[in-house]
Protein backbone atom coordinates (compact mmCIF):
# COMPACT_ATOMS: atom_id res chain seq x y z
CA UNK A 1 0.00 0.00 0.00
CA UNK A 2 2.81 2.53 1.12
CA UNK A 3 4.57 1.34 -2.13
CA UNK A 4 1.07 2.31 -4.52
CA UNK A 5 1.22 5.64 -2.31
CA UNK A 6 4.62 6.90 -3.23
CA UNK A 7 4.16 5.51 -6.89
CA UNK A 8 1.08 7.58 -7.32
CA UNK A 9 3.04 10.78 -5.91
CA UNK A 10 6.11 10.22 -8.09
CA UNK A 11 3.09 10.39 -10.70
CA UNK A 12 1.48 13.11 -9.85
CA UNK A 13 4.51 15.08 -9.15
CA UNK A 14 5.97 13.99 -12.89
CA UNK A 15 2.53 15.27 -14.44
CA UNK A 16 2.63 18.70 -12.56
CA UNK A 17 6.11 18.90 -13.53
CA UNK A 18 5.75 18.14 -17.25
CA UNK A 19 3.20 20.92 -17.54
CA UNK A 20 5.54 23.27 -15.60
CA UNK A 21 7.79 22.07 -18.38
CA UNK A 22 5.51 22.26 -21.65
CA UNK A 23 4.69 26.23 -20.47
CA UNK A 24 8.08 26.89 -19.91
CA UNK A 25 8.91 25.87 -23.53
CA UNK A 26 6.17 27.52 -24.99
CA UNK A 27 6.94 30.60 -22.98
CA UNK A 28 10.73 31.17 -23.50
CA UNK A 29 9.85 30.13 -27.91
CA UNK A 30 7.98 33.19 -28.08
CA UNK A 31 10.47 35.51 -25.78
CA UNK A 32 12.75 34.07 -28.64
CA UNK A 33 10.74 34.80 -31.70
CA UNK A 34 10.57 38.21 -30.18
CA UNK A 35 14.12 38.81 -29.43
CA UNK A 36 13.73 38.73 -26.06
CA UNK A 37 16.65 35.85 -25.29
CA UNK A 38 19.28 34.80 -27.93
CA UNK A 39 17.92 31.39 -29.73
CA UNK A 40 20.81 29.91 -28.91
CA UNK A 41 20.03 29.98 -25.07
CA UNK A 42 16.44 29.14 -25.68
CA UNK A 43 16.88 26.31 -27.58
CA UNK A 44 19.67 24.82 -25.22
CA UNK A 45 16.67 25.25 -22.39
CA UNK A 46 14.36 23.71 -24.40
CA UNK A 47 16.54 20.57 -25.42
CA UNK A 48 17.33 20.57 -21.20
CA UNK A 49 13.52 20.44 -20.63
CA UNK A 50 12.55 17.28 -23.06
CA UNK A 51 15.48 15.58 -21.57
CA UNK A 52 14.05 15.81 -18.23
CA UNK A 53 10.34 14.90 -19.22
CA UNK A 54 12.03 11.52 -21.61
CA UNK A 55 14.27 10.64 -18.54
CA UNK A 56 11.43 10.89 -15.90
CA UNK A 57 8.29 9.70 -17.89
CA UNK A 58 8.79 5.60 -18.22
CA UNK A 59 10.03 5.60 -14.66
CA UNK A 60 6.82 6.60 -13.30
CA UNK A 61 4.51 4.77 -15.78
CA UNK A 62 4.49 7.15 -19.19
CA UNK A 63 6.54 5.05 -21.82
CA UNK A 64 4.60 6.27 -24.66
CA UNK A 65 5.44 10.22 -23.73
CA UNK A 66 9.02 9.61 -22.90
CA UNK A 67 9.41 7.88 -26.88
CA UNK A 68 6.96 10.78 -28.12
CA UNK A 69 10.23 13.13 -25.69
CA UNK A 70 12.48 10.79 -27.36
CA UNK A 71 11.64 11.46 -30.91
CA UNK A 72 11.05 15.43 -30.03
CA UNK A 73 15.13 14.97 -29.33
CA UNK A 74 15.46 13.63 -32.93
CA UNK A 75 13.66 15.88 -34.37
CA UNK A 76 15.87 18.73 -33.21
CA UNK A 77 19.01 16.39 -33.78
CA UNK A 78 20.98 18.95 -36.20
CA UNK A 79 19.74 22.42 -35.21
CA UNK A 80 21.71 25.25 -33.60
CA UNK A 81 19.00 27.55 -32.61
CA UNK A 82 15.19 28.32 -33.06
CA UNK A 83 12.94 29.37 -36.17
CA UNK A 84 9.38 29.62 -36.83
CA UNK A 85 9.15 26.07 -38.67
CA UNK A 86 11.41 24.30 -35.80
CA UNK A 87 9.37 25.91 -32.88
CA UNK A 88 5.61 24.67 -35.11
CA UNK A 89 7.11 21.73 -35.23
CA UNK A 90 8.13 21.70 -31.26
CA UNK A 91 4.61 22.87 -30.63
CA UNK A 92 2.77 19.75 -32.44
CA UNK A 93 4.86 17.74 -30.24
CA UNK A 94 3.90 19.71 -27.03
CA UNK A 95 0.37 19.64 -27.79
CA UNK A 96 0.81 15.33 -28.00
CA UNK A 97 2.48 15.32 -24.62
CA UNK A 98 -0.10 17.91 -22.74
CA UNK A 99 -3.10 15.94 -23.71
CA UNK A 100 -1.60 12.87 -21.96
CA UNK A 101 -0.49 14.91 -18.89
CA UNK A 102 -4.33 16.55 -19.23
CA UNK A 103 -6.10 13.13 -19.02
CA UNK A 104 -3.35 11.35 -16.94
CA UNK A 105 -3.83 8.37 -19.67
CA UNK A 106 -1.76 7.22 -22.32
CA UNK A 107 -3.11 6.26 -25.89
CA UNK A 108 -4.02 2.42 -26.06
CA UNK A 109 -1.15 0.46 -27.98
CA UNK A 110 -3.31 0.03 -31.32
CA UNK A 111 -2.95 3.52 -31.57
CA UNK A 112 0.43 4.53 -30.41
CA UNK A 113 2.12 4.05 -33.84
CA UNK A 114 -0.35 6.33 -35.89
CA UNK A 115 0.13 8.82 -33.15
CA UNK A 116 4.03 8.59 -33.40
CA UNK A 117 3.65 8.56 -37.26
CA UNK A 118 1.66 11.93 -37.29
CA UNK A 119 4.60 13.61 -35.58
CA UNK A 120 6.89 15.64 -37.69
CA UNK A 121 10.38 14.37 -38.91
CA UNK A 122 13.07 17.12 -39.28
CA UNK A 123 15.12 16.96 -43.08
CA UNK A 124 17.51 20.06 -41.55
CA UNK A 125 20.08 18.25 -43.45
CA UNK A 126 18.69 18.66 -47.10
CA UNK A 127 19.10 21.54 -49.73
CA UNK A 128 15.95 20.76 -51.40
CA UNK A 129 12.62 19.78 -50.69
CA UNK A 130 12.04 15.97 -50.10
CA UNK A 131 9.02 14.23 -50.28
CA UNK A 132 8.55 12.81 -46.10
CA UNK A 133 6.85 9.20 -47.12
CA UNK A 134 4.81 6.69 -44.36
CA UNK A 135 7.95 4.23 -43.73
CA UNK A 136 9.59 4.23 -40.95
CA UNK A 137 13.09 2.53 -40.34
CA UNK A 138 14.15 2.08 -36.77
CA UNK A 139 18.00 2.68 -36.70
CA UNK A 140 20.18 1.16 -34.16
CA UNK A 141 23.34 2.27 -33.21
CA UNK A 142 25.36 3.78 -30.29
CA UNK A 143 27.66 5.74 -32.72
CA UNK A 144 26.87 9.57 -33.21
CA UNK A 145 28.80 9.20 -36.09
CA UNK A 146 27.39 6.22 -38.23
CA UNK A 147 23.93 7.09 -36.81
CA UNK A 148 24.06 10.85 -38.48
CA UNK A 149 25.59 8.95 -42.18
CA UNK A 150 22.78 5.95 -42.18
CA UNK A 151 20.31 8.96 -40.75
CA UNK A 152 21.42 11.16 -43.52
CA UNK A 153 21.29 8.30 -46.35
CA UNK A 154 17.90 7.17 -45.14
CA UNK A 155 16.29 10.73 -44.85
CA UNK A 156 17.50 11.90 -48.42
CA UNK A 157 15.17 8.99 -49.60
CA UNK A 158 11.85 10.47 -48.03
CA UNK A 159 12.07 7.78 -45.31
CA UNK A 160 11.14 8.67 -41.32
CA UNK A 161 14.05 7.52 -39.28
CA UNK A 162 13.33 6.33 -35.52
CA UNK A 163 16.99 6.11 -33.42
CA UNK A 164 18.26 3.46 -30.62
CA UNK A 165 21.47 3.33 -29.01
CA UNK A 166 21.26 -0.12 -27.53
CA UNK A 167 19.31 -3.44 -28.43
CA UNK A 168 17.17 -3.23 -25.09
CA UNK A 169 15.76 0.15 -26.03
CA UNK A 170 15.37 -1.14 -29.70
CA UNK A 171 13.17 -3.74 -28.92
CA UNK A 172 10.63 -0.90 -26.95
CA UNK A 173 10.95 0.92 -30.02
CA UNK A 174 10.29 -1.87 -32.13
CA UNK A 175 6.66 -2.60 -29.98
CA UNK A 176 5.60 0.85 -29.80
CA UNK A 177 6.72 1.97 -33.20
CA UNK A 178 6.10 -0.71 -35.56
CA UNK A 179 8.62 0.00 -37.68
CA UNK A 180 8.77 -0.68 -41.59
CA UNK A 181 12.34 -1.58 -41.47
CA UNK A 182 15.36 -1.90 -39.73
CA UNK A 183 19.09 -1.40 -39.63
CA UNK A 184 21.24 -2.78 -36.37
CA UNK A 185 25.06 -1.90 -35.74
CA UNK A 186 26.59 -5.27 -35.41
CA UNK A 187 28.69 -3.78 -32.15
CA UNK A 188 26.22 -2.92 -29.53
CA UNK A 189 26.33 -3.70 -25.48
CA UNK A 190 23.71 -6.37 -25.23
CA UNK A 191 23.35 -7.70 -28.60
CA UNK A 192 24.83 -8.00 -31.57
CA UNK A 193 23.35 -6.50 -34.76
CA UNK A 194 23.48 -9.66 -36.01
CA UNK A 195 21.48 -11.31 -33.08
CA UNK A 196 19.26 -8.63 -32.82
CA UNK A 197 18.34 -9.51 -36.63
CA UNK A 198 18.29 -13.24 -35.68
CA UNK A 199 15.90 -12.34 -33.08
CA UNK A 200 13.76 -9.84 -35.33
CA UNK A 201 13.32 -12.66 -38.07
CA UNK A 202 12.32 -15.37 -35.55
CA UNK A 203 9.64 -13.41 -34.66
CA UNK A 204 6.15 -13.40 -36.88
CA UNK A 205 5.46 -9.63 -36.70
CA UNK A 206 8.75 -8.19 -37.62
CA UNK A 207 9.82 -11.83 -40.23
CA UNK A 208 9.11 -10.07 -43.27
CA UNK A 209 10.78 -6.41 -42.65
CA UNK A 210 13.51 -5.34 -44.19
CA UNK A 211 16.54 -5.45 -41.73
CA UNK A 212 20.53 -4.57 -42.23
CA UNK A 213 23.28 -4.77 -39.95
CA UNK A 214 25.84 -2.48 -40.12
CA UNK A 215 29.55 -3.65 -39.45
CA UNK A 216 33.52 -2.91 -40.27
CA UNK A 217 33.69 -6.65 -40.23
CA UNK A 218 34.87 -8.94 -43.62
CA UNK A 219 31.73 -10.45 -44.91
CA UNK A 220 33.02 -13.95 -43.39
CA UNK A 221 33.10 -13.00 -39.96
CA UNK A 222 31.90 -15.46 -37.64
CA UNK A 223 29.44 -13.48 -35.95
CA UNK A 224 28.03 -12.41 -39.19
CA UNK A 225 27.47 -16.43 -40.46
CA UNK A 226 24.14 -17.72 -39.98
CA UNK A 227 22.03 -14.99 -40.82
CA UNK A 228 18.53 -15.33 -42.32
CA UNK A 229 19.23 -14.74 -46.45
CA UNK A 230 16.54 -11.97 -46.24
CA UNK A 231 19.56 -9.96 -43.79
CA UNK A 232 21.56 -7.17 -45.82
CA UNK A 233 25.18 -6.75 -44.42
CA UNK A 234 25.96 -3.23 -45.10
CA UNK A 235 29.53 -2.66 -44.84
CA UNK A 236 31.15 0.55 -43.34
CA UNK A 237 34.37 1.04 -45.02
CA UNK A 238 34.52 3.40 -47.81
CA UNK A 239 34.92 0.98 -50.47
CA UNK A 240 31.80 -1.23 -49.96
CA UNK A 241 29.42 1.13 -47.58
CA UNK A 242 28.05 3.21 -51.11
CA UNK A 243 26.75 0.26 -53.19
CA UNK A 244 26.35 -1.95 -49.78
CA UNK A 245 23.68 1.18 -48.71
CA UNK A 246 22.28 1.80 -51.95
CA UNK A 247 21.36 -1.89 -51.90
CA UNK A 248 19.77 -1.71 -48.81
CA UNK A 249 17.46 1.50 -49.94
CA UNK A 250 16.48 0.06 -53.32
CA UNK A 251 15.30 -3.42 -51.17
CA UNK A 252 13.23 -0.50 -49.19
CA UNK A 253 12.00 0.73 -51.93
CA UNK A 254 10.71 -2.40 -53.89
CA UNK A 255 8.92 -3.41 -50.53
CA UNK A 256 7.04 -0.14 -49.80
CA UNK A 257 7.14 1.69 -52.91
Amino acid sequence: MMEETLIEKLRTEFLEATEDNLDFIEDISNQSLEGAIAPEQAFEEIRRRIHSIKGTAASVGYPITSTIAHRLEDYLEGAKDLNEVLIGGIGKYADKIRDIITTGKEPAPQETATLLRSLPMSYQSSDFQIDVLDVEVLLVSPSKMISKIVRNELMQCGFRVVRATGAMEAFQLAVRSQPDAMVFAQTLDELSGADLARAFKAMSTTADKPIGVLTSFPLDHPGLQGLPSDVKIIRTGRVHFPDDMGDFLAYIQTEFL
